[in-house]
Formats: structure tokens, C-alpha cells, sequence
């Protein structure tokens, strides 16, 4: 260790200096006006790009089934046995016969089993995007029908949209995965993290209207963790959790499953009643699990090289020890 004018710590390892004179500290400053001049930037990053991998998959998969459902009108059935033929002819009747009705399901499919298996891209958010991606096509072939019934029965309502076909899978197939990447990147860039001689920084902003700073004293620290996950050591990135007193980044969840209670319907036959029940617990049923949080304005997710960034965490934490009769903040 070496003295070091820094802050108010009173030894600074040749770690701690590595990543001081790589950080330009007055865009440091800038991007973190919470910085006080009493502290010195030495590490600043967000997550990085494969973080969000889960949620560019996701946004693959809606494509897919829009995909599929748009060659639906022009695929055949293979000739021959095997499974494989087999599963084809399948999902080759299955769309063809069942269409929008079919799209539908399949999207509802994957919602559930999206927003059931408690992943983070199960969250309230990601549930309504991919319902409104599911009703769209719905919606508008229902807007068809209303038009066709309204010749027999005298209404003049038409119907805004033109008329509805399996080509229209591709372009709003498009359309989805595009927005659902886009939110996602902008997702992603909404966070920052820096790191001081006194604190850790985390910043939100997202979209202008879901914004958040929190700081957190080094000596309010009382574990650090880290845990890459498998793609995370593929592409070298993981999340930094930061425990306190308080219990700042734990997520107490137990496993099994949980189910929201449904909303109290009165003045409606007790059959109906127990129907609805059970239609909304399957809806809410979702996976628990024991897991640190993961919310990315609670920890520093998805960084790159998290165990050399928890490294120097610690490194901070064990220089802020005063050296006898010199007070820590000199």
C-alpha cells in the first residue's frame, strides 16, 4: 500500500490507482452531478449489452411466431414418415386451420409461460407489451367481421384497417420485434453505476419518467457479492451485489409457486365466482424463487468483469481502515 491524497481514505492499493487514471473524471461528474467534490471517481460502467440477451430472445420468439404464421397460408404438409414430418404436419394444420385463433393461443402460450417461470423479463411491463402483440391481430379480424355483419343487419360501420390476411403477420411481426428490441436497448442504457472513494452510485433514468439515485456509503457495506451466471462468464459480464444493514439487494422469495387472490365479485352466482377464481389464479400463478435481486437500479447489473469490479469494492472497503490517531476523513 501506498498514502494517497485520495478522498478521505488513508491507503490506496496500485489496484485502486489502475482504475482511477482510466476514468476521465469530469464526464464522470457530469453523467453523476450527485458526486460530491468531497469524492473522487475512480470506476464508472452500465450493463452491457448481452445483459439484456434474455429479452432480445424473447423479442426473437414473438418474431418467430409471427413467422410462422405468415408462411402458414403457403405451407404443405411433408410426405413420408418420422417424427420430424410428423411435427411439421402438425404446426402446418395448426395454422392453417386454427389463423389469428391460433396466433392467439400460441402468444398466450408463451406469455404465461414467460411471466410464470419468473425470469427477468417476467415482469409487468414485458406481460402487457406481449398481451397487446397478441391481440392486435385478433382485434383487427374482428373489425373485419363487424364490417361483413354489418351488410346483413343495415349498420354502416367500416372497419379502419384493410382487409385482414396472413401477410399481415409478417409486417407486424416486424414491427414487434423492433419496438421490443428498441425498449430493451433503451432498457438497458438507462442505468449507470459509478464508484467513489466514498460511495457507490446507482442511477436510473428510464424514458424520462421512471428515474431513481441511490448512494451507498462504504461504511454501510456489510457483504459483497458477485455471481456471473453462465452466460455471464461466456461473455464477461455479471452482477455486483451490494449488502447493507438494511438489506439493500435481497430479494426474500420462497420456492413453489404463488397465486394473486382474485378480486371479490359480488352479486354473482357462486358457480361463476369459482370459474372466475380459477381462470385468474391459472392467469397470476407464477414460479418463487430464492434468488439475490436482480433489478439493475439495486445492483450493478450485468457489468463487465464483475469479479474484478467486486475486487476493488473490497479493495475500497479495507482502505477506508484509519491507521492509529489519524482521523478517516483527513
Amino acid at each position: 500500500m501506498k498514502g494517497s491524497p485520495l478522498g478521505g481514505l488513508i491507503a490506496v492499493t496500485e489496484y485502486i490507482e489502475k482504475y482511477k487514471s482510466k476514468i476521465d473524471e469530469s464526464a464522470t461528474r457530469s453523467a453523476f452531478p450527485e458526486i460530491t467534490d468531497s469524492e473522487t471517481p475512480i470506476w464508472r460502467s452500465s450493463p452491457s449489452f448481452f445483459s439484456m440477451a434474455d429479452k432480445y430472445v424473447l423479442s426473437f420468439m414473438v418474431l418467430l411466431i409471427h413467422l410462422v404464421f405468415f408462411g402458414g397460408e403457403w405451407l404443405e404438409a411433408p410426405e413420408g414418415e418420422g417424427q420430424a414430418n410428423f411435427l411439421i404436419s402438425l404446426l402446418v394444420w395448426f395454422v392453417d386451420y386454427t389463423g389469428v385463433l391460433g396466433f392467439i393461443i400460441a402468444m398466450l402460450f408463451l406469455t404465461k409461460v414467460n411471466h410464470y417461470a419468473n425470469f427477468s423479463t417476467s415482469g409487468g411491463w414485458t406481460t402487457s407489451a406481449l398481451l397487446a402483440v397478441t391481440f392486435v391481430p385478433g382485434i383487427w379480424k374482428l373489425m373485419d367481421i363487424m364490417e361483413w355483419l354489418g351488410g346483413f343487419i343495415g349498420t354502416e360501420f367500416t372497419s379502419p384497417l384493410p382487409e385482414w390476411n396472413y401477410a399481415w403477420f409478417l409486417p407486424l411481426g416486424a414491427a414487434s420485434f423492433a419496438l421490443m428490441t428498441l425498449a430493451s436497448l433503451a432498457f438497458q442504457r438507462s442505468f449507470k453505476y459509478a464508484i467513489t472513494d466514498k460511495r457507490i452510485h446507482l442511477r436510473k433514468s428510464f424514458l424520462f419518467f421512471d428515474t431513481s439515485v441511490h448512494g451507498i456509503a462504504f461504511q454501510k457495506i456489510e457483504n459483497v457479492k458477485a455471481d456471473p451466471t453462465i452466460l455471464g462468464r461466456i461473455f464477461g459480464f455479471g452482477n455486483v451485489h451490494i449488502l447493507t444493514g438494511s438489506g439493500m439487494g435481497i430479494q426474500r422469495e420462497s420456492m413453489g409457486v404463488s397465486v394473486a387472490a382474485a378480486p371479490e365479485i359480488k352479486e354473482v352466482p357462486t358457480g361463476v365466482k369459482k370459474i372466475f377464481s380459477l381462470l385468474f389464479g391459472m392467469i397470476s400463478k407464477q414460479r418463487e424463487r430464492n434468488v439475490m435481486a436482480s433489478d439493475p437500479a439495486d445492483c450493478l447489473y450485468g457489468i463487465r468483469k464483475p469479479m474484478d469490479v467486486y475486487r476493488l469494492i473490497n479493495e475500497l472497503i479495507d482502505a477506508r481502515v484509519p491507521s492509529i490517531g489519524v482521523p478517516e476523513d483527513q
